[in-house]
């Protein structure tokens, strides 16, 4: 796995976990679904306030080595790390003009409603 972090699209990405992550949870969802369920289990477990960590965020100061304190705000974000560093033409990044994933995107939405 390489060390490459990439911030997932909440209203596009789907994730799959390849065991149960969460208990009652479906192991297949959009990321937007995936959101509101952790900030479920957050606010259970976590004062009223605790939702704020996933949208606008907590003031703080932060100590990065070699360098001052820094004042700003904290907040909480799926992202993703992929096993291999995808290079262009190896059949990794071939970007589709349809996804296999926007039939189940779909029903997935269609069932939030």
């Amino acid at each position: 796995m390489n060390d490459e972090w990439e911030p997932l699209n909440p209203d596009d990405d789907v994730v799959h976990f390849h065991q149960e992550a969460f208990e009652n949870l479906p192991q297949t969802q959009i990321v937007f679904q995936l959101l509101k369920e952790v900030k479920k289990i957050w606010a259970k477990h976590c004062t009223s306030s605790g939702s704020r960590i996933f949208g606008e965020g907590f003031e703080c100061c932060v100590l990065i080595p070699g360098q001052q304190w820094r004042t700003g705000k904290i907040r909480v974000r799926l992202e993703f790390c992929p096993d291999e560093t995808e290079i262009e033409g190896n059949g990794l990044d071939i970007k589709q003009q349809n996804s296999p994933l926007d039939d189940l995107r779909q029903q997935l939405k269609e069932s939030e409603n």
